[in-house]
């Protein structure tokens, strides 16, 4: 070797030792932190930095990708949560309605004027006219307080009571609803069968002694109701047990019989007679058994004679 190669040999390893110069091909990490002891990390290339870490690139890929999921996973549970109060809004929208509209069918049927009652579509069955019995328009005239009610309101059990309490005639009435505005009532009218005399006057009785009314003459076709004796001037007056027992009985009779009684009588031991307006009269005994009696005289009465005895109405005579 000359003497300027031998000169030249320290520079050209100088240049391999420089940082500067280019790194022999295979030469690694390694080897270049050991030709340059105590080379701070921060002045390295880039190149070297990047392969030094190579972790770095997948947790940014890791960190953006899981940046992703959340943020879908966030919007899914928004959009979950704005079809909840969506589905809440729309059943509770649904349920106000739908009380609305029961509200308004309600009120419609109670208390609006489409079912309401007017008087004057109240028919009346059974009735008379008002001198013999009741006729249509009394019983309107009761009834007439309900007027503007819902008939699905009305009680007609209880309408039916007002009227038999209101009108001493009905005996009961029933009452039955008649669409869209009216009702239809029935009448079970009390009949008068016999007549007591009074201080006020003639007092009018039914089968069941309730006082019809109170005339000032002996209504005509009506049996009068006395003691036996009463002609004599010693006989009580006659008290509610009696009368009650032969109204009783002349409520048993029927249409025709009863037309041909001018009058009974009643002892004190309760025993009771008729008087038949043709001069015959009838033995009727105690106030038992008077449909039987009633249907035995009945038959009887085909027959001429002075005296019917029904008072054993399984063995009756005449004479």
């Amino acid at each position: 070797m000359g003497v300027e190669e031998a000169r030249q040999a320290p520079d050209r390893a100088g240049d391999r030792a420089r940082p500067g110069s280019a790194i022999p091909e295979g030469a690694g990490p390694a080897r270049y932190s050991a030709a340059v002891p105590g080379a701070d990390s921060a002045t390295a290339p880039t190149g070297v930095a990047t392969r030094a870490e190579p972790g770095s690139l997948g947790r940014l890929r890791e960190h953006a990708a899981s940046s992703v999921i959340s943020t879908g996973l966030t919007d899914r549970l928004a959009e979950r949560r704005r079809a909840a109060r969506t589905l809440r809004l729309r059943r509770l929208t649904g349920a106000v309605a739908v009380i609305l509209v029961i509200a308004a069918i309600a009120w419609g049927v109670l208390y609006s004027p489409l079912l309401a009652l007017r008087p004057a579509d109240i028919t009346v069955e059974g009735a008379q006219d008002a001198s013999s019995g009741v006729d249509a328009d009394q019983v309107r005239g009761v009834l007439a307080a309900h007027e503007g009610e819902s008939l699905v309101r009305l009680d007609v059990d209880r309408l039916g009571g007002e009227v038999a309490d209101g009108l001493v005639r009905v005996r009961s009435a029933t009452v039955t609803r008649s669409w869209p505005h009216g009702l239809t009532v029935s009448l079970e009218l009390r009949n008068p069968v016999a007549a007591q005399e009074t201080e006020e006057g003639y007092a009018v009785l039914d089968s069941e002694a309730v006082v019809l009314e109170t005339v000032t003459e002996a209504p005509a076709g009506l049996a009068r109701l006395a003691v036996d004796g009463a002609g004599e001037g010693g006989a009580p007056p006659l008290n509610a047990a009696q009368v009650a027992t032969m109204t009783a009985i002349m409520g048993s009779l029927d249409a025709a019989t009863r037309q041909r009684v001018s009058q009974a009588t009643i002892s004190t031991t309760g025993q009771v007679g008729l008087s038949l307006a043709d001069g015959a009269s009838v033995v009727w005994g105690d106030g038992s058994q008077n449909a039987l009696k009633a249907r035995v005289l009945a038959t009887l009465l085909t027959t001429s004679a002075r005296v019917y005895d029904v008072s054993a109405p399984h063995n009756p005579t005449t004479r």
